[in-house]
């Protein structure tokens, strides 16, 4: 079993239309910490580095919470020679305006100077350091905002909501339509 195949089956359980209302009524945290927890129990089959796959689950979660709260965002792109996991709202507003964008970077491993190296790239095409996000294993310092994905500090299931309270104070939130 692939984690997508994982990921999709714990989406499918908790369903569609209860994500969306969590989403609106603001505790897409709930959500998000339900179906990675029901996902984390079929992980260990898939096998491989924790840390790695851990993370791709992570990645696959954002993906699917912020297509269906119609969140603009921009992902696996390249700004210059710097890969890009999410933009939003995408890499032209990151380029343009930094102070209106974010950059979410899933790292896929516990090496401290691994995820320091990854945080020194993303200075590079995002300045401000409150909107350098970076989710990893643990929680840890950086020059980004941290969301973990440890049991103990499950810091990630914020990430939604942290990214409608951030875009819907930006200009370009209002060009926008949001299913929320």
């Amino acid at each position: 079993m692939e984690i997508k195949d994982i990921l999709y089956q714990a989406i499918s359980d908790y369903q569609e239309k209860r994500i969306l209302s969590a989403i609106a009524q603001g505790e897409s945290s709930e959500a998000i910490s339900t179906i990675f927890s029901h996902c984390m129990s079929n992980l260990d089959k898939v096998g491989g580095n924790k840390p790695e796959t851990r993370g791709a689950l992570a990645e696959g979660l954002t993906h699917y919470m912020l297509t269906v709260a119609l969140i603009p965002s921009q992902r696996k792109t390249t700004l210059g020679t710097i890969d890009i996991d999410v933009a939003v709202p995408d890499a032209k507003t990151l380029s343009s305006s930094p102070e209106d964008a974010v950059i979410i970077c899933f790292s896929k491993t516990d090496q401290m100077q691994t995820i320091k190296e990854q945080v020194d790239k993303l200075k590079k095409i995002q300045p401000k350091s409150e909107n350098r996000w970076i989710v990893t294993d643990k929680p840890m310092p950086a020059d980004a905002r941290v969301y973990s994905l440890d049991n103990d500090q499950f810091t990630f299931a914020n990430i939604i909501n942290d990214l409608i309270s951030f875009s819907s104070n930006k200009k370009q939130s209002r060009l926008k339509i949001f299913r929320i």
